[in-house]
């Protein structure tokens, strides 16, 4: 049984920093597990060799295997409620085209030509989206995963 104890830190610069180490090696360790653990690795395996390979002690190990675990699992029950929501995206866009198309709607801010050339772009990217996801639930894959902060995110979407 784990143990963990909450504390309020205020670090000098010189603790700050090994603090900012210690959680940048976690990321990594993470990470690592991860890649490991799609690549088809045992989890045994890994909690054996990452202590040496990161050198931190057997708990940040077995920590970061399991949320490396936690992260695949979540993202193989969530792909069902995603593929689900991307045709109710894609559904909802082609109401709104029909919509224009007859004339029971019209645009606020820009012509109807416009318009419908900009949802037609989006209900292909959500086709696309939906294809993607309903090729990783048949090939009993995840969708990529990005780890890091904002920045990554953003290169990722771009």
């Amino acid at each position: 049984m784990k143990t963990v104890r909450m504390i309020k830190l205020h670090p000098n610069t010189e603790e700050k920093k090994h603090l900012d180490d210690l959680m940048r090696v976690f990321s990594s360790m993470k990470r690592y597990a991860f890649n490991r653990l799609l690549e088809g690795q045992s989890v045994g395996y890994l909690n054996k060799t990452m202590p040496a390979k990161f050198k931190v002690n057997k708990r940040y190990a077995e920590d970061a295997v399991l949320l490396a675990q936690s992260i695949i699992t979540s993202q193989q029950e969530l792909l069902p409620q995603r593929i689900e929501d991307t045709e109710a995206k894609i559904q909802k866009t082609e109401r709104k085209i029909h919509d224009y198309q007859t004339g029971r709607k019209t645009p606020k801010v820009v012509d109807l030509e416009t318009c419908l050339k900009g949802l037609g772009k989006r209900a292909e990217k959500l086709q696309a989206k939906l294809y993607d996801l309903q090729q990783h639930q048949e090939n009993s894959t995840i969708p990529t995963v990005i780890f890091g902060g904002r920045k990554n995110f953003i290169e990722r979407r771009k």
